[in-house]
């Protein structure tokens, strides 16, 4: 599993490409630059990134940051968000595997709820689990976020999954 602490695992995707390395590891804060610019590339937002960067997962291809995703606790739920892959890396699993890993480490922690809000992923997270929720039904620490205040439109899908 990937949850466990500072671990990292390798994985060789050699027959997708011989050049192909990736690791999997928690995210740091010297991270940072690195994920910002990942995001940006994928139109998502990074202006209320924790500082910490706790609870996300980063996937690398060598020293390139290929992938990622994190869970943000809040209140007793959790929030589903940067969930993101570069177009160099798509279609190898690297969007499943950190999102799963995300979900692991949530519900080490105590989080039994992970709601999300996108624009363009509704029929990838519907397929993992995840069902629309109509925005007004959001708890509360949910509708507090800046994503769900103002950095995602009011016409994206919000979504919920139960864990």
């Amino acid at each position: 599993m990937l949850h466990l602490g500072r671990r990292v695992q390798r994985i060789n995707l050699s027959l997708y490409s011989p050049i192909m390395d990736i690791t999997y590891h928690k995210a740091i804060p010297e991270n940072r630059a690195a994920l910002e610019s990942l995001l940006h590339s994928l139109s998502l937002p990074v202006e209320d990134l924790p500082v910490d960067l706790a609870n996300f997962m980063l996937a690398f291809d060598g020293s390139v940051l290929a992938g990622s995703a994190g869970v943000e606790p809040v209140g007793t739920v959790g929030l589903l968000r940067s969930v993101g892959v570069a177009e160099s890396h798509r279609n190898l699993g690297l969007a499943g595997r950190l999102f799963n890993s995300s979900v692991d480490n949530a519900r080490i922690e105590g989080i039994r709820e992970i709601w999300l809000i996108t624009n363009t992923a509704d029929n990838y997270f519907e397929r993992h689990g995840f069902e629309r929720v109509e925005r007004e039904n959001a708890p509360g620490a949910i509708a507090d976020t800046s994503q769900f205040k103002g950095l995602c439109p009011s016409s994206a899908v919000v979504m919920r999954k139960l864990l």
